[in-house]
């Protein structure tokens, strides 16, 4: 399963809701656009007002209404003569409208509005908001698993904190490159950067950032399969979550313990955990996270054998992760998709999944996700009687697992094996 990124029966995405309620929606923009205009308030607290307004219209199918929305607001944010906004204002307002583009899965939008405020940042002065856009820009491009493009981003926002003294920013792109290379698998790696990260964060004392790290430092021992190390770790991110009002990263965070509890077999636990996060990724509206949730349930509903409920989760978090372009998020919704198939003993089905979940995985440089559907190949073979077949996917998935340091999904595949040898 997917650990958060920081690191997931046949019916697709509800149907799109009736015209009128999206000429409702769009009246009621308007009206919004209407009283912001007439308003006081400060431009920073218009952008959150409208953010709040924004995710109350209407549920995940309905994402490009409300990049609509957000696209008019914005555009009259920075044409209002009235606001008369700076450029350390401007910077900013495309530093937020980005994070809004990148909630709602519009990367394009969210990686233009990104570079707008790097072209922006060409004074000495803003330097700082600069290294923000880059690291931003490593963030999109990361959620697309585009690799390479993520690192040279965060490269260039180091080298600009490193030169403007900017300890928080370098601790944020020091854990962020250990979320870069958690995602592929080098696991070593990614646990010296949250290292790094950590050791900056504390001296800056950013709490919030310490959580965070807290976060992914939980993320990297389950995959080891350190179960109680990683839910102590998410103990400590809690606290300061819930603090400090940080729901997108409580979400986060309560998804990855009900990933744990799962992993462990406490499937009550998990179940309370995966309501929590999913609730909270349905108030901020981020359809990415919500998919992600739901595709993590699976396993639960799998473990009572509820397939009907299984299989319409995963297809959902699958039309998600495509619309998305995640492509990583498609492997795994395939890879549950052939576990449901295997269930059902629909051969040809599982083995398609299967197939196409380990090609996209292997493309996109995800050596856990590739080991896990190998081996979930691997057992449907097995149950199928190709025992041979199965030995070679089985295989191929210790060894991946032997290279992640996986402890607990090496001990795991080596009884599959064993069984049928």
């Amino acid at each position: 399963m997917r650990q958060k990124r920081p690191a997931k029966g046949g019916k697709s995405l509800p149907p799109k809701k009736p015209k009128l309620e999206e000429d409702f929606s769009s009246q009621q923009i308007r009206l919004w656009l209407n009283q912001a205009r007439q308003s006081r308030k400060d431009w920073r607290i218009l952008i959150q007002d409208l953010q709040t307004f924004i995710a109350a219209l209407g549920e995940e199918n309905e994402q490009k209404l409300r990049v609509e929305y957000f696209d008019k607001a914005v555009a009259w944010l920075l044409e209002s003569k009235t606001l008369s906004l700076t450029k350390a204002q401007e910077i900013e307002l495309r530093l937020r409208a980005g994070q809004f583009y990148k909630t709602y899965g519009a990367w394009e939008k969210a990686l233009s509005a990104y570079q707008r405020a790097v072209e922006l940042s060409d004074a000495k002065e803003f330097q700082r908001p600069k290294a923000e856009a880059l690291r931003w820009i490593g963030n999109t491009y990361l959620d697309q698993n585009r690799w390479q493009e993520a690192q040279q981003a965060y490269q260039e926002s180091l080298k600009l904190c490193r030169k403007e003294g900017d300890v928080v920013g370098e601790a944020d792109v020091q854990n962020a490159l250990g979320i870069l290379h958690f995602e592929q698998g080098h696991l070593d790696e990614a646990s010296s950067y949250y290292d790094k990260a950590m050791e900056l964060a504390e001296k800056a004392n950013d709490l919030d950032l310490v959580a965070t790290i807290y976060n992914n430092r939980g993320a990297l021992a389950n995959v080891q399969g350190q179960w109680e190390k990683a839910l102590a770790c998410y103990e400590e991110s809690l606290p300061c979550f819930e603090k400090i009002g940080n729901t997108s990263a409580l979400t986060n965070t309560y998804l990855n313990m009900a990933l744990t509890h799962a992993d462990n077999g406490n499937w009550s636990t998990a179940g309370h955990y995966y309501d929590r996060s999913n609730q909270l990724a349905r108030e901020i509206g981020d359809a990415h996270l919500q998919a992600t949730v739901k595709l993590n349930r699976v396993e639960l509903y799998l473990a009572i054998e509820d397939l009907p409920v299984a299989e319409a989760l995963c297809q959902q978090a699958l039309q998600t992760y495509i619309g998305l372009k995640d492509h990583l998020g498609e492997a795994d919704a395939l890879k549950m998709l052939g576990v449901i198939h295997t269930r059902k003993e629909e051969w040809p089905r599982a083995k398609s999944c299967f197939a196409r979940s380990i090609q996209l995985s292997r493309e996109y440089h995800s050596p856990l996700s590739q080991a896990e559907a190998h081996y979930e190949y691997g057992c449907m073979l097995n149950r199928k009687g190709s025992k041979k077949e199965a030995k070679t996917q089985l295989r191929k998935a210790a060894s991946l697992f032997k290279t992640l340091q996986a402890e607990k999904e090496i001990e795991k595949t080596g009884k599959e094996l064993r069984k049928i040898l």
